[in-house]
This record gives structure tokens, C-alpha cells and sequence, in this order.
């Protein structure tokens, strides 16, 4: 029997809300839910020490909302990563892109201020990143910068030679401002943002290559 209103079929039907909220906005609510969850325990207990159980514990959720947004653990993993660098490519290219080569410390405020702020960024996209599935989206977003930060360089149409030199460099300094964010996550160092990112800058200067 047809009990819509007015009888007829081609009415349409309202979709059923909970507390406000559609089916589909309950989903999503979930999915952000499992991805902070996932962000937590990855960036705190590392990769192999999570389980699905404990991703659900931390989310409150139950398994069933789990597979209903993931099928594995390791696609859960792929999403924070890639939700965790979209957002610093978004906060970090853009400053590259305006400071320029010659000018590394509105990039190094704004990475290593990211890096400082939740150490969790650290676990998850310099050390958990060396190895496994991972690589690849870590390779990527430093390509990304570089080629950013490359752009930007000067002598770059002028003096087309400086290009590898610089693209070395720029790789080699990458790594050691991921191994800096290591060591103060650690613990092993022990100094401020401010003194950090100044004692970084003064590395990139002294390495910066000249055009000639």
C-alpha cells in the first residue's frame, strides 16, 4: 500500500535524517573520525603497532564503520598520508612559490612550525615514510617542493648548468631538515623553533650555489 504523501509514485521521497544529519553526512562524519583515529595511532604508536581494533577504539566506532570507509588497514594509512600532505603542500608551496630561492625561512617557518606543532607529522611523514607503501607519496611531495622551490631560483633561465647542481642540494638539505625533525622529536635536540629554523637557514646559505 502506498502510504507517501499524497499516494502517488512519482513523489519524491525525503531522505531519513538522524540528529540532523543524512546517511551520507553520518558516513563522512566517520570517515573524518577513523582518518583522526588513524593520524593518532600512526603518528604515536607507528604503522606496525596499529591494529583495525585499536583504529576503531580510538574512533569509537565499530568495525562495520570501519570497512564501510576502508577496506584494509593500509588504504586507511594511504588516506591520512595523502590528506596530511595535501594540507602541507597547500601551507608549504605557496610560501616557496612567493619567497623565492634566495629567501629559505618563510618555507622553514612554515614546514618545521608544522613539524614542531603536532609530532605526530614527524612519526608519520619522515620516519614511518622510509619504508613500505609510503615511499612513493613521500618521494612525491618532495618533488613537488623542489620543483617549487627550483622554479623560483634566479639564475635558473640565465645559467641553465646551476640546475642539477642546485636540484642536488636542494635533495641533500630536504634530508636534513627531515633528519633535524627526527632528532628533535626524540628528543636530541632540545633548542626552539626560532633557533632551529635559524641555524637551518644558515645552512642552506653557506650550500646555496652561486650562478658562475
Amino acid at each position: 500500500m502506498d502510504v507517501s504523501p499524497g499516494g502517488g509514485d512519482d513523489v519524491p521521497q525525503t531522505r531519513r535524517t538522524y540528529r540532523g544529519m543524512s546517511a551520507e553526512e553520518r558516513q563522512a562524519e566517520r570517515r573524518k573520525q577513523l582518518l583522526a583515529a588513524g593520524l593518532e595511532l600512526f603518528g604515536t604508536r607507528g604503522i606496525t603497532a596499529t591494529r583495525v581494533d585499536d583504529i576503531c577504539a580510538e574512533a569509537g566506532l565499530t568495525k562495520r564503520y570501519f570497512y564501510e570507509n576502508f577496506s584494509s588497514l593500509d588504504e586507511l594509512l594511504l588516506a591520512v598520508v595523502e590528506d596530511v600532505l595535501a594540507d602541507l603542500t597547500a601551507r608549504v608551496v605557496p610560501v616557496i612559490a612567493s619567497s623565492g630561492w634566495r629567501n629559505p625561512r618563510p618555507m622553514l617557518s612554515t614546514f618545521i612550525g608544522a613539524m614542531l606543532d603536532d609530532p605526530r607529522l614527524v612519526r608519520l611523514l619522515v620516519i614511518e615514510t622510509h619504508s613500505g607503501a609510503l615511499v612513493r607519496q613521500r618521494h612525491q611531495f618532495i618533488e613537488r617542493a623542489i620543483d617549487v622551490w627550483l622554479e623560483a631560483a634566479p639564475d635558473r633561465d640565465r645559467d641553465p648548468s646551476l640546475l642539477q647542481t642546485q636540484r642536488l642540494l636542494a635533495h641533500a638539505y630536504a634530508g636534513a631538515v627531515g633528519e633535524v625533525a627526527v632528532a628533535w622529536a626524540s628528543g636530541r635536540i632540545t633548542m626552539s623553533a626560532e633557533e632551529i629554523i635559524d641555524h637551518l637557514e644558515r645552512i642552506f646559505r653557506r650550500i646555496a650555489p652561486q650562478a658562475g
